[in-house]
């Protein structure tokens, strides 16, 4: 009951900020060990850092956040890969809000994304997780239905501006009882529903915020 009202408040928030989109607000729902909350708000500059492991490559994959426009979320990108792949991505707010399909794979250069979301799950598979499952397809995939099971709550740690904080975040799968080979944890609010990890065969995982 209480991630579902968490849920339905981040909802509300979320509508909110779709509507007015001149100020960035991404919050990072941080859980502490006495059980209280609070958050962290990524903030303009701001670098995240996750690690990429694929096959026997393993590396950084660095966004900085360029800003909010009225455009959608811009960030540059960069990869410790032994190309040092660059690029820059501006996300687009309908796709942020309304795409259900995923890029994950990214070769340098510019991307404008318009009706495929990266990085963050979309609005409207975040607004479908009350119900516990969504649609989603991911690069060249299928679509394929990804579910919350029963035990979806996760405390990664992510090391913010030095210090680890425990993030308040949730699973889905694409097996409703959480076992199948494709998982993804996400940030839990809606204005900031922010993929802390996933794996799909490969993995990624949010270490850092500098």
């Amino acid at each position: 009951m209480k991630k579902s009202l968490l849920l339905f408040i981040s909802y509300l928030v979320f509508t909110c900020s779709s509507i007015a989109q001149s100020s960035m607000y991404l919050p990072m729902m941080i859980k502490n060990d006495d059980g209280s909350t609070e958050s962290y708000d990524i903030q303009k500059g701001d670098k995240l850092v996750y690690q990429v492991k694929a096959g026997t490559n393993e590396y950084d994959f660095i966004i900085t956040i360029n800003g909010e426009s009225e455009n959608g979320i811009d960030f540059n990108y960069e990869m410790t890969n032994s190309s040092n792949t660059k690029g820059h991505v501006l996300l687009s707010y309908k796709a942020k809000n309304e795409a259900t399909h995923y890029v994950n794979y990214f070769r340098g250069g510019e991307l404008n994304l318009m009706d495929a979301c990266t990085v963050w799950l979309s609005g409207k598979n975040f607004s479908d997780m009350p119900d516990k499952k969504t649609t989603m397809t991911i690069d060249a995939g299928e679509p394929e239905t990804f579910y919350r099971p029963e035990k979806d709550e996760v405390t990664p740690v992510v090391k913010i501006k030095g210090q680890d904080k425990k993030i308040d975040a949730f699973m889905i799968n694409n097996a409703a009882d959480g076992t199948g080979n494709k998982t993804m944890w996400i940030n839990g609010i809606s204005s900031n529903s922010l993929i802390v990890k996933m794996d799909l065969g490969w993995t990624i995982v949010l270490k850092e915020i500098r």
